[in-house]
């Protein structure tokens, strides 16, 4: 059991899912947004150490992180705390679920899922980088307004180039202490 994955996993969550955080959320999409990707991964990291499991909870824990991204859960999830708090648990459980079958299933699955997470993640940030009407309030559930959003959608073009840049090293590293 990897010590340090756990820590880190709890730190992400707990950097996150506290009552001053979780206010600043209803009003910032950067925060909101950065909450996604801070529980997901923690629930990964935490799936990845504590369970084997098989490749189609990878597919489950997919599910609802995808549906969490779509125009209406996720407006309903940042304006009503009942929502986010099941978009929370369900996204943390689904980063769990997915962790937790990565060792399960081939690399060019792993490739595939990696690339589809990057074109979904682009495309979404670009919807916030031109303030879509889907993610904001003038589609009547979200409280953010148009002009918050391009700054959500180059925090996530950020965190994924951050992302992309650590599976690279991790991938370099891996190949070359002949372990891929």
């Amino acid at each position: 059991m990897n010590v340090k994955l756990i820590i880190i996993s709890i730190l992400l969550a707990v950097s996150f899912i506290n009552p001053f955080v979780e206010r600043l959320e209803f009003e910032s999409p950067v925060l909101y947004m950065l909450s996604h990707y801070a529980l997901i991964a923690s629930g990964s990291l935490l799936g990845y150490t504590l369970l084997r499991s098989a490749w189609y909870n990878l597919v489950l824990g997919i599910l609802p992180i995808i549906f969490w991204h779509l125009p209406v859960p996720f407006s309903l999830g940042a304006s009503f705390i009942q929502f986010r708090i099941l978009l929370e648990i369900s996204i943390f459980l689904g980063g769990f679920l997915l962790g937790s079958a990565l060792l399960s299933v081939a690399q060019w699955v792993k490739v595939t899922l990696f690339a589809l997470y990057m074109i979904g993640d682009t495309v979404l940030s670009i919807l916030f980088v031109i303030a879509s009407p889907l993610y904001s309030n003038r589609n009547g559930v979200s409280p953010y307004p148009p002009d918050s959003l391009p700054l959500a959608g180059i925090s996530m073009i950020v965190v994924m180039n951050l992302i992309l840049a650590g599976v690279i090293y991790i991938s370099f590293k891996t190949l070359l202490e002949g372990k891929l």
